[in-house]
């Protein structure tokens, strides 16, 4: 591979704390505008803008910054087709990540209970109309996953797997991901989704079965916080029932397995 056709490690570093950065301006002026306006902060009415408000310089500037400096875009992000059982794979992998990782999360909470201003947060993505629905599904589920899978497995995962050692270029990245959600309440269950949408983004060379397992999860999610009451079955306690976990963490092996062999034997 040509070097020029990729960034080095730490310009792609630079370029993402770049992006953050705007992101974190927009986290700072976004409630400031609420406030000036008088719109309560938590407003759903106005607070499902922000997802999509927040996702947009992701999505965007790293793009322009790679076309700009004549990278080849297709390879530095990841744009590269899968075949379809990949596809169903992907899907298997993201419905029982989520179900693991929602577990896991109910553990942790166990010593480390989130604080009642993140549960307001939550609190905000309550869609009471088609029209939140869809705000919501726009820039939770689509906007989110695609753009962090740009710039996180695509943008600064491939530039440091080009040093060479992959299981360290996916651990600094995971790493960097869960420290930009700036939650240390939920900081294990995202670090080992990342892990695993890491390790896929590397074995498949797409950002396509990350982008499905990330936006399964954010939706799964999104459904669990609108729909608590119809979920009860899914449910044993405050925890989930363990005829579903279990089984889930089986078919999540089992298929980040199949999807490891198949492409090995397509090598």
């Amino acid at each position: 591979m040509e070097e020029n056709k990729y960034p080095q490690p730490m310009e792609a570093l630079a370029v993402i704390i770049g992006v953050m950065a705007i992101v974190f301006i927009i986290f700072l002026i976004y409630p400031l505008y609420l406030i000036m306006t008088g719109q309560p902060a938590m407003d759903l009415g106005s607070s499902k803008y922000f997802f999509i408000l927040g996702a947009l310089p992701n999505l965007v500037l790293p793009l322009l910054y790679a076309r700009l400096k004549g990278y080849d875009t297709s390879s530095l992000f990841r744009f590269k087709k899968v075949p379809t059982n990949v596809l169903i794979i992907s899907v298997i992998i993201g419905i029982s990540l989520s179900i693991v990782g929602d577990e896991l999360d109910r553990l942790i909470q166990i010593i480390l209970p989130t604080p009642d201003f993140l549960l307001e947060f939550m609190d905000s993505m309550h869609a009471e109309t088609a029209m939140d629905w869809f705000l919501l599904f726009i820039g939770v589920v689509l906007f989110a996953s695609v753009s962090e899978e740009m710039v996180f497995r695509g943008f600064l995962q491939v530039a440091l797997e080009q040093k060479g050692d992959v299981t360290r270029a996916v651990l600094l990245v995971s790493l960097a991901w869960t420290i930009i959600h700036a939650n240390p309440y939920w900081a294990v269950p995202i670090f080992v989704m990342g892990v695993i949408i890491g390790f896929l983004a590397w074995r498949t060379g797409s950002i396509i079965p990350g982008i499905i397992v990330h936006g399964i999860n954010n939706l799964l999610s999104l459904l669990n916080n609108n729909l608590q009451p119809e979920m009860e079955w899914y449910l044993m306690g405050d925890h989930v029932a363990p005829l579903i976990v279990i089984p889930a963490l089986a078919v999540l092996v089992y298929s980040i397995i199949k999807l490891s062999d198949f492409y090995q034997q397509s090598v």
